[in-house]
């Protein structure tokens, strides 16, 4: 029986070693190992290879493709973090994909990872700030869009069309219209030129649309 462990022992410890390699590379890893060293793995590749698979994710069609894409995306930014907890790109990143998956708490765990390592990123508060808008908390979404705005997203369509929407939706009908207006220049469309219209009509400060 001694002889067996002596044997088994040192099995165990290759085959062992032999899958947290193989599941680093993968995407998926024994993450409570204490006997892999992540310092050994290179940050930027595996960010490539994080970034590629969640592009792939983004462009197919199929639902149990884009799924497949979507985990393996989250094993290597979970290996990322595990890399270099200084940087925040895989923590957004993380948060973007548990808010896709409806994972709330886990979504705003990393964005606040993301956001105290460096509060005035416009990454981190533009997709913390997709993440309120989605669940319709307006006022909390215009708070992270507004650090984004002021730190470098400005000329972003899809936020100058998120800020317009929201300040309309309540009763801000100026900024509103500043906000579309903007949108309106970057992006010129009958739909937008119609709700620029609308703003600018008496009539509809009086049509209810806000109660």
């Amino acid at each position: 029986m001694m002889i067996c462990k002596k044997i088994f022992a040192p099995l165990f410890a290759i085959l062992f070693s032999m899958n947290i390699a193989l599941s680093a590379q993968t995407g998926r890893i024994d993450y409570n190992s204490v006997l892999f060293d992540y310092s050994q793995l290179d940050f930027n590749k595996i960010k490539k290879e994080a970034d590629s698979f969640f592009a792939l994710h983004k462009n197919s069609k199929d639902t149990e493709t884009k799924e497949q894409y979507l985990n393996t995306a989250a094993g290597k930014y979970y290996i990322l973090t595990k890399i270099d907890n200084t940087r925040l790109e895989p923590y957004v990143q993380l948060g973007r994909i548990y808010d896709e998956k409806n994972k709330a708490r886990l979504a705003k765990e990393n964005f606040c990872k993301a956001i105290n390592l460096k509060s005035t990123d416009a990454d981190a508060n533009f997709y913390f700030g997709e993440f309120y808008y989605k669940r319709k908390d307006y006022k909390q979404a215009l708070y992270y869009y507004d650090k984004a705005y002021n730190n470098g997203y400005n000329l972003k369509y899809i936020l100058n069309l998120r800020l317009a929407t929201i300040y309309e939706k309540l009763g801000d009908l100026s900024n509103a219209k500043n906000f579309y207006d903007v949108s309106y220049s970057m992006k010129p469309n009958s739909k937008l030129k119609k709700r620029i219209l609308d703003i600018k009509n008496t009539d509809y400060y009086k049509s209810g649309y806000y109660d």
